[in-house]
């Protein structure tokens, strides 16, 4: 399995994400420019300029027509995929931390931060037109959130639960919250999830398992229902990204030491790896290199048969697995 390195960025990545065909991939960076590229062939498509700080998550909607980007200069945008404009900018008060389309494309979720004396948000939207792009541009809408849900904790991760009833969100408290939208308030939680800093929770295809990965140096497997502890998967650095594979009893998850704490690591924890873990059994089935920094986001593309991985030198990578990974024994 050879990959395809793409540099595209300037700055460390932050997020890479698929469309739901798996054709197309999406990465942002603490540069100011997201970009889409050919998810087969690594070929860079275009990038969606306006931003003018870090960004630090994008999304695309269902049917590949909308890109929505969040931003440190307190702009969530969204943009007409196919041609790279603009078609909103919705301002918010503080750094746009987390974005995500809802299930159906009717609404939009961001997470702020704290800052200027603001408590870190969840703000959700209604969004105008059909879904596509002509949609906004025929909308004379103000973009105000219907419901805006402050907490105490910085949010590091969020994501919209089965239906768009729900968000699971998690933080730096080592905290998983499920926030009821209609109620208005949090109906389930899990307040010592980890000992740290949650940094990604992610649901599988189906909505029955959520995975978090946090700086505990572990990724953790959780009924979604009950936030009930299914698995543990124990590693020797601090992890920054994780997902559950859709074909395989399969689990990722990336990471590694700070550039300040490398020095005072061991070998072992210098290697920036991707590592692959048995879902059901917890047990370490290998590991992939490549990248010359920490691991910040990892993603399995929506078939299965790859996955890709953006890290703190840059650098996109690329990987298909070759034909031996789907004749091997899913033990």
């Amino acid at each position: 399995m050879r990959p395809i390195v793409l540099h595209g960025h300037t700055r460390a990545m932050t997020r890479v994400k698929y469309n739901r065909d798996g054709d197309l991939l999406f990465t942002c960076a603490k540069d100011s420019s997201p970009t889409v590229w050919n998810a087969y062939t690594g070929e860079r498509l275009g990038t969606y300029e306006g931003h003018t700080g870090a960004i630090w998550d994008i999304d695309v909607n269902f049917t590949s027509t909308l890109v929505a980007t969040a931003g440190a200069d307190q702009c969530a945008k969204i943009w007409d995929l196919l041609t790279g404009e603009c078609v909103a900018t919705i301002m918010h008060e503080t750094p746009v931390r987390v974005i995500q389309f809802s299930h159906g494309d009717s609404m939009l979720l961001t997470v702020t931060d704290a800052s200027y004396g603001r408590r870190p948000g969840i703000h959700i939207f209604n969004l105008p037109g059909d879904g596509t792009p002509d949609g906004f541009r025929n909308s004379r809408t103000s973009y105000n959130p219907w419901l805006s849900y402050q907490v105490e904790e910085k949010i590091t991760s969020a994501v919209w639960g089965p239906t768009n009833d729900t968000v699971y969100f998690a933080g730096d408290d080592g905290a998983i919250v499920v926030l009821d939208l209609n109620k208005r308030e949090e109906i389930a939680s899990n307040p010592m999830a980890h000992k740290s800093e949650i940094r990604r929770i992610v649901f599988d295809k189906d909505y029955c398992t959520l995975m978090s990965a946090s700086l505990d140096q572990t990724g953790k497997l959780w009924d979604a229902k009950t936030l009930e502890l299914l698995k543990t998967y124990e590693t020797d650095k601090p992890c920054n990204d994780c997902d559950i594979s859709p074909l395989k009893n399969q689990v990722i998850i990336g990471g590694g030491q700070d550039a300040q704490s490398v020095t005072n690591a061991s070998h072992r924890q210098n290697r920036f790896e991707t590592r692959f873990f048995h879902k059901i059994y917890m047990e370490e089935l290998t590991t992939i290199s490549g990248h010359f920094g920490p691991l910040n986001t990892i993603a399995f593309s929506p078939d299965g048969r790859g996955f890709a991985t953006g890290g703190e030198d840059g650098f996109v990578r690329l990987h298909r697995f070759d034909d031996d990974y789907f004749t091997a024994p899913d033990v």
